[in-house]
């Protein structure tokens, strides 16, 4: 009788573990944006990412694409940074986004594309790849422009920081060139020629 009632409660926990295991299993799968939150809520976004990532699979959302992004960048893999942050950029529904966010930011000077651009640079640097991470830097930024916080600033930031000078070399050159664009066509924003003279002294001083 004893090993009965013993048999009965095992067979009784045993199906009450499948049944969790299996509605855990149909949550992660059904509702991975839920779980992704959960995870983003107590610091785990290793996880928040591949749940971010399945749901970005399901949906096809720049949103998603996004928060895959944001979440590569909180836990600080490069490599997941450049390979949502590729993507990103060159998402149709990226400009939409990048509104949304600095709408959530207003006043504050933020921008979000200007921060994805940044991080996206710097993770190739960080991995190595300096030649790419220029290259990048001048493609994102382009030489007509140069907003407060853009990808080149971050990059020459960063290079100024590891006292990198064949980086630096390379920024400058690059910074003389839209300098001398400037010069044919001044840039509606005048804070955009501040910035550039800023950067160009900060490097050459350094």
């Amino acid at each position: 009788m004893e090993k009965l009632v013993v048999k009965t409660a095992v067979k009784t926990v045993l199906i009450i573990l499948g049944i969790f295991i299996g509605v855990f299993a149909i949550f992660n799968f059904a509702f991975p944006q839920h779980m992704a939150t959960v995870t983003e809520s107590i610091g785990n976004y290793d996880l928040a990412v591949k749940y971010a990532s399945l749901r970005y699979h399901y949906t096809k959302s720049c949103s998603d694409l996004a928060r895959c992004f944001d979440d590569s960048v909180l836990l600080g893999k490069d490599e997941y940074v450049l390979q949502y942050g590729e993507q990103l950029v060159t998402h149709r529904d990226y400009p939409s986004v990048c509104k949304e966010k600095n709408v959530l930011q207003t006043g504050s000077g933020y921008d979000y594309d200007h921060w994805v651009r940044g991080k996206l640079v710097i993770s190739y640097y960080n991995t190595g790849e300096k030649d790419k991470a220029f290259e990048k830097a001048k493609e994102l930024n382009g030489d007509t422009s140069f907003a407060y916080g853009n990808a080149v600033m971050t990059l020459a930031g960063r290079a100024r920081t590891e006292n990198d000078s064949e980086t630096i070399g390379k920024i400058l050159t690059f910074l003389e060139k839209i300098r001398t664009n400037f010069e044919k066509t001044p840039p509606s924003d005048r804070d955009e020629l501040t910035n550039l003279n800023k950067v160009i002294s900060a490097l050459e001083s350094r």
